[in-house]
C-alpha cells in the first residue's frame, strides 16, 4: 500500500512539473498568420512562394501568411519566441521520405512549429504542392484554435443562448457583437463597427442533404429578406462565381463549408464570407451558421478568420435524459 501511495505522489509530481513548465513559457511574439520559415535559401524560398498564394475568398489579393525567412545559423533564441514556425530539414542520412510533424508550445505559447523532412532538395520539391497543403492546414487550423480558446472565455452569453432556443445548437457570439435581429428561422449579430464590421447569422431550411447550389439560393433568399440596404429595393445577394464549397468533419459530424464574396443589390456594399451547413437528422432541417464582414478600405483575411472562429464553436444541445 505504502508503494502505490509513493507511486501516486510521484505521477502527480511529474504532471505538475509539466503543467508547470508549459505555464512558465514565455508568451509568443507576432501577429496571427505570421510564420518564421527556418531553411536553406532554395528550399525556402520554394515553400514561402506557395505559402504567399493569394487567400481564397477575398475581394482583393492577400497572401494566407505573412512569412519571414531565416536559416538554421540566424535561428536565434528571440526568433523562438515566434508564434508559427516552419523548419526545414533536408537529410539524406536522417529520412528517408518527405514527412510533415508538429509540435505545440515548444518555447514560447501559444506556439505552432512544423517540422518538414525530406531526404534531398529533389524529393522536397517533387512533394512541394502536397506539403505545403499539409503545412497551410495546420498553421490555420492551429490559428482558429488560438480565436476559439479566446473566444470561450469571453462571449455574449445573451446572444448565444437565443440561438440555443431557436436552433438547438451552442455557438459562441463573440462578445462585441451585441447588435442584433430576429427573423424567421433567422439570427443576426454585428458589432456595429464603423469600420471592420463583424457579422455572423444563423438560420435554417427544410432538408436532410448538403447541396451547393441549394444553399446558395436559400443563402439569397434569407438574406433579401432579412438584411435590406439604406434603400428600397437594396438586399445582400451572393456572388455565385466567387463561391467555393467542400465538406469537412467537425466533432463528428460532416459540415459543408461554402467560401465567398456578397454584394448588396443596387448599392456598391461588399465582402467576404463563410458559412458551415450541418443537417440536423431530428428537426429534418438544415442548420447554417455564417460568418461575413464589410470592411472597406482595410485588409480582410485577419477579420474574416477571426470571425470564422466562431463557427468552430458550434455544437448540438445534448438533449437531457429523463431517467
Amino acid at each position: 500500500m505504502r508503494t502505490v501511495v509513493v507511486c501516486l505522489l510521484c505521477l502527480v509530481a511529474v504532471l505538475c512539473s509539466c503543467e508547470g513548465q508549459s505555464s512558465m513559457l514565455p508568451k509568443s511574439g507576432g501577429r496571427p498568420y505570421e510564420v518564421l520559415l527556418v531553411a536553406e535559401n532554395g528550399v525556402g524560398c520554394l515553400l514561402k512562394d506557395e505559402l504567399s498564394k493569394n487567400t481564397p475568398g477575398l475581394p482583393q489579393g492577400e497572401p494566407m501568411f505573412d512569412l519571414s525567412l531565416t536559416d538554421s545559423v540566424g535561428f536565434g533564441q528571440s526568433l523562438r519566441l515566434a508564434r508559427n514556425i516552419i523548419i526545414v530539414n533536408i537529410d539524406a542520412g536522417l529520412f528517408t521520405a518527405v514527412r510533415v510533424r508538429y509540435e505545440k508550445n515548444v518555447w514560447a505559447k501559444p506556439q505552432m512549429v512544423v517540422y518538414v523532412n525530406a531526404p534531398s532538395f529533389h524529393d522536397f520539391s517533387r512533394a512541394l504542392p502536397v506539403v505545403a497543403s499539409q503545412v497551410s492546414g495546420l498553421l490555420t487550423r492551429a490559428e482558429m484554435n488560438v480565436e476559439v480558446s479566446r473566444l470561450t472565455g469571453a462571449y455574449n452569453d445573451d446572444a448565444s443562448a437565443k440561438v440555443r432556443r431557436m436552433f438547438g445548437y451552442d455557438i459562441k457570439i463573440p462578445a462585441d457583437m451585441k447588435a442584433g435581429k430576429h427573423g424567421e428561422n433567422f439570427l443576426w449579430f454585428s458589432n456595429n463597427a464603423a469600420s471592420g464590421m463583424k457579422n455572423l447569422c444563423v438560420y435554417s431550411y427544410p432538408g436532410l442533404h448538403l447541396d451547393a447550389t441549394r444553399a446558395l439560393a436559400v443563402r439569397d433568399s434569407v438574406m433579401k429578406a432579412n438584411i435590406p440596404g439604406e434603400r428600397q429595393g437594396m438586399y445582400m445577394q451572393t456572388v455565385r462565381s466567387s463561391v467555393t464549397a467542400g465538406f469537412a468533419k467537425e466533432k463528428g459530424r460532416t459540415v459543408m463549408i461554402c467560401r465567398g464574396l456578397w454584394e448588396m443589390h443596387g448599392d456598391a456594399m461588399g465582402g467576404p464570407f463563410v458559412s458551415h451547413s450541418m443537417v440536423d437528422t431530428v428537426g429534418r432541417r438544415v442548420v447554417v451558421a455564417e460568418a461575413f464582414i464589410y470592411a472597406p478600405g482595410m485588409k480582410k483575411r485577419n477579420l474574416i478568420r477571426q470571425t470564422e472562429a466562431a463557427l468552430y464553436t458550434v455544437e448540438k444541445v445534448k438533449s437531457k435524459k429523463l431517467f
